[in-house]
């Protein structure tokens, strides 16, 4: 290629003035990525500045809409709803699960896999949020209830429900245990 001064600009990967125009655009490319990620950052930053982080805040669930799921100790539970944005803007949605009690008192503060993040939703369209739970080795068998908030994208909060059952292993022993400890019925 000539410019207009008849000096030669090759565009070839062995040249000198095409591996420049091509570390350019490599440059751009790298600050457009990570303005981007930025901005995500800073929005999440924003979101968490105006959500209720004192304690004494009551959230009302919605009506009619659980998140349930079951598993043993040890396992993992899955999770799923999927969020629809019916504005006219994008919208991010950050998933915060809330402390999980059982009816008995025992509270749970899960660990939710570190991979589910905020998620971007165009307006008029829907995206899959998936939470995955694990189970700790000692928690207690029973019906934990919390709450999922989904920060930046509506008021209050979803219900959840996970129950907990006991490892196999321990359900068959206490079985045996059960059937052991019957009396035989007296024989006429």
């Amino acid at each position: 290629m000539r410019d207009s001064n008849g000096m030669q600009i090759p565009n070839d990967p062995g040249s000198g003035a095409g591996g420049s125009f091509r570390d350019l655009l490599r440059l751009q490319t790298e600050f457009q990525a990570r303005l981007a990620e930025e901005t995500v950052k800073y929005l999440r930053r924003l979101q968490g500045a105006g959500m209720p982080a004192a304690p004494g805040t009551v959230l009302r669930p919605d009506e009619g809409a659980e998140l349930s799921g079951k598993g043993a100790v040890g396992s993992t539970v899955h999770l799923e709803l999927e969020v629809v944005n019916r504005q006219r803007v994008h919208c991010i949605v950050t998933p915060m699960l809330e402390t999980l009690v059982d009816a008995s008192g025992v509270t749970w503060f899960p660990e939710v896999d570190p991979a589910v993040g905020s998620t971007l939703v165009p307006p008029n369209e829907s995206r899959p949020l998936a939470l995955s739970l694990k189970l700790p080795a000692d928690l207690p068998p029973g019906t934990y209830r919390g709450a999922l908030l989904l920060q930046g994208f509506r008021d209050g909060a979803v219900p959840v429900a996970v129950e907990v059952e006991a490892p196999a292993a321990r359900r068959r022993a206490a079985r045996t245990r059960k059937s052991a400890t019957r009396k035989p019925a007296p024989r006429r």
